[in-house]
């Protein structure tokens, strides 16, 4: 029974791990050799982090690097971001004491836009 339950908790870990995972950024290329890029994810920092890396992927092509020039970031959950920050820190508390809580948060409740052009 004991084996079961682990094995049982593994599994759980593996899937809501691979529900929380951060997008991939499309970079669109704009006129005046700009491009914009969009980040989506659960968090503000890795929807802003997938955008920085589109960006740097794109301009390492190139032997540059990102100069950005705009940056928009847009809050898209269910519920407002002040409950969903509570909520996530609630989530923080209880798994530091091994309770597992749900949340609200979903996979793009962030976005953030940068427009940016490869420089030296």
């Amino acid at each position: 029974m004991m084996k079961f339950a682990a094995v049982a908790s593994l599994a759980l870990a593996l899937i809501l791990t691979a529900c929380a995972s951060t997008q991939s950024a499309n970079v669109v290329p704009m006129a005046g050799g700009q491009y914009r890029t969009t980040g989506i994810a659960e968090t503000e920092r890795d929807a802003e982090a997938a955008a920085v890396k589109a960006a740097d992927a794109t301009c390492a092509k190139q032997g540059k690097r990102p100069e950005v020039s705009d940056s928009k970031t847009k809050y898209k959950g269910v519920v407002s971001e002040d409950t969903n920050r509570n909520i996530n820190k609630a989530g923080e508390l209880a798994a530091s004491v091994g309770v597992w809580l749900p949340g609200l948060g979903g996979d793009h409740d962030y976005q953030v836009a940068l427009t940016f052009t490869c420089g030296k």
